[in-house]
């Protein structure tokens, strides 16, 4: 019967050493996870400012894109209508000579 109470005294003394292990264990190492958990929140800001960024970037990109077109558009509005000049220069002279 002694057999019997030693294993229960050897089983409660490995689950109380379990237990302090474990209590040790997690002492030392939430630091590190503090830590980690610290640096992934940066990271996260970093990130959120970058895509705000980004966003910004590409809505002024498609502005500055629609400005290019509309002078784009003037401009050859402008060609186009210069290049009609010696055509009415020369209606212009021919309805002088009449």
């Amino acid at each position: 019967m002694w057999i019997v109470y030693t294993s229960i005294a050897l089983v409660a003394a490995a689950l109380i050493m379990l237990t302090i292990s474990v209590v040790k264990t997690l002492k030392t190492t939430r630091p590190a996870i503090n830590s980690i958990n610290q640096t992934v929140n940066n990271i996260q800001t970093n990130m959120d400012h970058v895509t705000a960024e980004t966003d910004q970037l590409q809505t002024t990109q498609g502005e500055i894109q629609q400005d290019i077109e509309n002078k784009k558009s003037s401009i050859m509005y402008t060609v186009d209508e210069a290049k009609q000049i010696p055509k009415v220069a020369k209606e212009f002279v021919k309805s002088m000579k009449r």
